[in-house]
């Protein structure tokens, strides 16, 4: 079984209400849902989201469009993944796959090559972000419930608990861990939404791109901003994967102060 869980809360500090934020008149936790509900590989898709009263509108949009949805931690997301799994009864071998619910351009097609790359060579995590090589918003991460239920067990750190998958990827000796490449590298493109300017970026491709009858793939937004290239600048100043870099500069402080005892 393959369980795809998106990771969904109002509360972002860089740019709240972003999951609700409004591409061509649907929400943005819509169209993530909506894209990563499109592969082919997926039995079941779950938003996972806090339980805090903020995220109240989260459980009622799921209700509304009938989607499954959990509520767990706000903080210890490993916790909420792991409990969001727990009622399914997995084995070992049964297959999560982890979406942020910041990807309203995430890429079914992608997920599947991501997930047969998993499957084919019997891995227990596979990511196309530990050597970036799509652009920052198509980001897939595929591992076994064996390695979930690993990580829950021993992840310590602020950073491992609040990220989900950190302690697998630094533990190279307990899992086998595969990096999956694009042929050509696009890592310098930002398609998150995570600050104003991507707002924007994306408004523009929806705009141009989106139709209820078909979906846009990754080499439409690439030919659309192959003749936009002046919308490529709007948001390159941003780094990749700041909050998990804020993440590893808390677990210093943590550490720091337990020394100072």
């Amino acid at each position: 079984m393959v369980i795809a869980i998106i990771q969904a809360r109002t509360g972002s500090t860089r740019l709240p209400g972003k999951i609700f934020m409004e591409f061509s008149g649907k929400s943005n936790l819509f169209h993530v849902y909506n894209r990563v509900q499109k592969s082919k590989k997926i039995d079941n898709v779950i938003i996972a989201t806090t339980d805090k009263k903020v995220d109240d509108a989260v459980f009622e949009f799921c209700v509304k469009e009938k989607i499954n949805c959990y509520r767990g931690s706000e903080d210890d997301v490993l916790d909420r993944f792991y409990r969001c799994c727990k009622p399914l009864d997995l084995s070992k071998k049964d297959i999560i796959v982890r979406i942020t619910a910041d990807c309203p351009l995430i890429d079914p097609v992608i997920i599947d090559e991501v997930i047969a790359f998993f499957e084919e060579n019997q891995y227990d995590y596979v990511s196309n972000g530990i050597e970036p090589t799509y652009p920052d918003g198509l980001d897939v991460e595929v591992f076994s419930f064996y390695a979930l239920k690993k990580s829950w067990e021993a992840a310590k750190l602020l950073s491992e608990r609040e990220h989900v998958t950190p302690y697998i990827i630094n533990n190279e000796k307990l899992f086998k861990i595969g990096s999956y490449k694009n042929n050509t590298d696009l890592s310098h493109f930002r398609w998150t939404l995570d600050e104003i300017e991507d707002y924007q970026l994306i408004g523009e491709i929806y705009k141009n791109l989106y139709s209820e009858d078909k979906m846009f793939t990754t080499q439409d937004i690439l030919s659309f901003l192959n003749d936009k290239p002046q919308l490529k600048m709007i948001n390159s100043k941003y780094a990749r994967n700041e909050g998990y870099l804020k993440s590893i500069e808390e677990d210093k402080k943590i550490e720091s102060s337990d020394l100072d005892e």
